[in-house]
């Protein structure tokens, strides 16, 4: 089975980054945004709680070494909020340490150091075909969206 990536639905699937490292984040989002997706970024609990309480998102990566323990205060916090979510969580973790994930908490674990082509192609993957809830909430224009207009607006074709 193909996906067809020029559906207007598939196009639609949202990705939520939860990283406080400034660097990874606005790598993995610029590697993301020029995916058929929209990404939105979030580097703590409570900016990630929020997002998560305007839309629906196909696919959330969370970094597992935010600071204070704040990837497992997310992952509870989301899980007691939106339990029948079909996000599909990816969990983003140092394996040399020894934190734990929960089981059920998560849909996936990678390790760190990433591979960052193989990283997008499965966020992209796993997000394209992860179904929408039957009761979508209506997201406003994701962070991907609106660089790309500013960028349009700044840069017009000649």
């Amino acid at each position: 089975m193909s996906l067809d990536i020029s559906d207007p639905e598939m196009s639609e699937a949202r990705v939520l980054i939860i990283e406080d490292n400034d660097a990874l984040r606005v790598v993995l989002f610029t590697v993301l945004r020029h995916q058929p997706l929209g990404v939105d970024t979030a580097t703590s609990v409570e900016e990630a709680m929020e997002k998560v309480r305007t839309c629906d998102y196909a696919l959330i990566l969370v970094d597992m070494d935010l600071a204070d323990g704040d990837s497992e205060e997310f992952l509870r916090r989301f899980r007691e909020f939106r339990p029948d979510a079909t996000s599909f969580i990816l969990a983003v973790r140092n394996p040399r340490t020894e934190e734990i994930v929960q089981p059920g908490m998560v849909s996936a674990i990678v390790n760190k150091p990433l591979e960052i082509d193989t990283l997008v192609d499965v966020v992209r993957e796993c997000a394209l075909v992860v179904p929408p809830p039957e009761d979508p909430l209506p997201c406003p224009p994701s962070e991907s969206d609106a660089r790309s207009q500013i960028e349009r607006d700044e840069y017009p074709p000649n």
